[in-house]
């Protein structure tokens, strides 16, 4: 793993999780070589590298904010990725969805999706939500989405290392400094299959939302969707980053009402990576990241987690979202300070910003002054 301690200049986080990350490399690569003695692994980090909010997933050795890739000949998957589908949208539109876009219509379409159908809502858990926004370069308006496809979560069909779920039974822990988790054979192979039907439905599932929050009042123009939380292939995992081509244009979200930049990567950079595959990719953030008030120091045992002296059973659904040391990455300088910053790792232009105009999330549905 080729990365500075701190991709971010002082940023306490980074400094715990990039050695933190190094030593999960070194033991995952161990724990596949027992399964293929030249199996290899590698970790790449993107410029947002943060806490997750999944305690599994740090327990397990791993973060948000990086690409994960192993080769081994022997199928293999690291379950503590706690792998889902998590999926950007933008869907440009003909008008201003300031009337179709309301407190009222939210909660109206959320209770039919959750009395009527087997979707199961998540706008408003995380750092996920429905925003609607314009782009500071035309003024076009857009709608955009970010959520999972949590159908396939946590129950016994699900991908995130869950008891007694369709794949408990063919994990092997590797116990040594801190475990690792690999499902191993023929389910592994079947779980990849899994990550990768996913990937078009939840595409699919926004396209659903968002017609159904329009409601044909407002016309979509054009949509664009990126995944970054999946497997892109099946020695692979993509945990809160995009994987990109050079000058690929992607959105990269900020701070609740604060404006998002539409980024183009470039070449050059330390986010390089040449895939165990071949193919050369550039590892881009797609948000500021969760950061640490504080230095960080971490124990665990068998089935607890402690972070700074707060202890948290290592369970399905266990989240480090209300630890006191931990909150979203913030820049007063807006999306050219926190471009300004990872520019070294993560170079790239800012091509226009989207202004937010109204939010659903975790925190409500809210308006926004997009300012001029």
């Amino acid at each position: 793993m080729s990365a500075p301690d701190g991709i971010v200049e002082h940023d306490r986080a980074q400094q715990f999780l990039v050695p933190y990350l190094r030593q999960t490399e070194v033991l995952l690569r161990k724990a596949l070589r027992t399964l293929d003695r030249r199996a290899d692994c590698r970790i790449s980090p993107a410029a947002d590298l943060g806490i997750p909010y999944d305690v599994l997933r740090l327990a397990g050795g791993f973060a948000t904010g990086c690409l994960v890739e192993w080769d081994c000949r022997v199928p293999a998957v690291p379950v503590d990725t706690t792998m889902n589908i998590d999926t950007s949208s933008v869907f440009w539109l003909d008008g201003d969805p300031a009337e179709v876009f309301t407190e009222e219509t939210v909660r109206a379409l959320r209770g039919r999706i959750a009395e009527d159908s087997s979707y199961e809502w998540n706008f408003d858990r995380g750092n996920h939500f429905i925003l609607t926004c314009r782009r500071a370069s035309d003024g076009r308006y857009a709608l955009l989405l970010h959520s999972n496809e949590k159908e396939f979560k946590d129950q016994f069909n699900g991908l995130c290392p869950t008891p007694g779920n369709w794949y408990a039974d063919s994990v092997r822990v590797f116990d040594g400094e801190r475990r690792i988790r690999l499902l191993v054979g023929h389910k592994a192979e079947l779980f990849a299959d899994l990550a990768q039907m996913l990937l078009r439905f939840n595409i699919l599932r926004h396209r659903f939302v968002a017609t159904m929050l329009l409601n044909g009042h407002i016309k979509i123009t054009g949509e664009y969707h990126k995944h970054h939380y999946f497997m892109p292939t099946s020695d692979s995992a993509a945990i809160g980053c995009y994987l990109c081509e050079p000058d690929e244009e992607v959105p990269v979200f900020s701070a609740v009402g604060q404006p998002i930049a539409m980024f183009r990567p470039a070449a050059g950079g330390l986010n390089a990576v040449r895939l165990l595959t071949g193919e050369d990719r550039l590892v881009v953030p797609h948000g500021w990241g969760m950061a640490a008030s504080r230095s960080l120091h971490l124990t665990q045992s068998e089935d607890r987690l402690t972070l700074n002296g707060q202890t948290y059973e290592l369970a399905p659904g266990v989240s480090l979202l209300d630890h006191p040391h931990v909150a979203p990455r913030l820049f007063t300088g807006g999306t050219r300070e926190f471009l300004a910053a990872i520019r070294g790792h993560t170079p790239g232009r800012l091509v226009t910003e989207l202004l937010q105009t109204a939010s659903y999330s975790r925190h409500g549905f809210l308006r926004h002054e997009p300012g001029p």
